[in-house]
């Protein structure tokens, strides 16, 4: 047993593989959050994926491959892809290029490109190796709720419906991908995540585009990377935003009963009475703030109050980007 996968058992690696092999889905962890998977080379695969998760035929998926050179079975990679993957994979970056016909219609939306990455979890790298054919592998969770970074959050997402599972332990980042556009004459940001603007930028030397930020409404565009939803990554309990922490502690409209999370311990909550605290991390830092996010959503969730209050980070941290861009998207109300 590798110590970087606590729970791993070759019974439920078998358990995977087999159900890959067989076209069906399963449940394997990478390094930022849990992943539905299933052969990305078969449309009727794929078709199950989207069944299980209630996701939209709009809403492309990310194929998960082990390398540059796996990638270019079924995308046309370039010199920019091949700098990039050098530096960068296996890790959260997916990169947006020309497909082959070998991806199914369904994987990619109707469209004529396809999401890739390389995940450095050991245990998706490991079934990689052993079923040698790409997987894509959207979030295990139901369409648009919150994405699962543990292997109990994964198994209440779907209930008596959970598919075969291998325990990967929790996400080692909790936030999905960084998906960048490279079919355009200038690259494009299309969702942020882990890896920021200013990385890419320093390694390709090149100034490039940040586009998360735009709605997707009908622009193919943004439609070539999923978690572009303006109603995304959403507890079932309304979420109200806050503009500033600030704000969310002096806020009239926080109610007895209600939830109150925290960006981190010993956070001044003295004006805020009588509700149901959590904490996002202990200091306040990014990495323990993205890996926390998910799970203290859910957990808060579980209470089933009336509301839950949160807030934005300051936009002078970069880092905190992503975090702010699923706030926003799971917010119910903006205050």
């Amino acid at each position: 047993m590798s110590p970087t996968t606590p729970s791993f058992t070759l019974s439920a690696l078998d358990d995977c593989v087999e159900a890959l092999v067989n076209l069906d889905v399963c449940i394997l962890p990478t390094e930022t959050v849990y992943g539905l998977a299933c052969s990305a080379l078969s449309e009727v695969a794929v078709q199950k994926v989207f069944k299980l998760k209630g996701r939209p035929s709009t809403n492309p998926l990310i194929v998960h491959v082990l390398s540059h050179d796996s990638a270019e079975e079924i995308c046309q990679t370039n010199n920019m892809s091949k700098i990039l993957t050098d530096h960068f994979w296996p890790g959260p970056l997916t990169l947006v290029l020309p497909k082959k016909s070998c991806i199914p219609h369904a994987v990619s939306a109707g469209l004529s490109s396809v999401a890739v990455r390389s995940p450095s979890h050991p245990v998706f790298r490991r079934v990689l190796e052993i079923i040698k054919i790409p997987l894509a592998a959207p979030s295990a969770n139901l369409s648009n709720k919150l994405s699962t970074t543990t292997l109990k959050d994964a198994i209440d997402a779907f209930g008596s419906e959970c598919p075969p599972i291998i325990d990967g332990g929790n996400c080692e980042l909790g936030i999905e991908s960084t998906v960048l556009d490279l079919t355009t004459l200038t690259p494009s940001i299309l969702r942020n995540g882990p890896i920021s603007q200013k990385q890419i930028e320093n390694i390709l030397d090149l100034k490039i585009n940040d586009c998360s930020h735009l709605s997707n409404g009908s622009d193919k565009l943004l439609r070539k990377s999923p978690g572009q939803g303006l109603k995304h990554y959403s507890p079932n309990t309304p979420l109200f935003l806050h503009s500033s922490f600030q704000s969310m502690i002096t806020s009239q409209i926080i109610q007895e009963d209600e939830i109150v999370i925290f960006p981190k311990v010993n956070c001044d909550s003295s004006e805020i009475k009588n509700s149901f605290n959590f904490f996002l991390s202990t200091d306040g830092g990014y990495k323990e703030t993205a890996k926390n996010l998910y799970r203290t959503l859910r957990a808060a969730d579980k209470l089933n109050k009336n509301k839950i209050h949160i807030s934005l980070y300051s936009i002078q941290n970069e880092s905190f980007l992503p975090i702010n861009d699923r706030l926003n998207r799971a917010s119910y109300k903006r205050v």
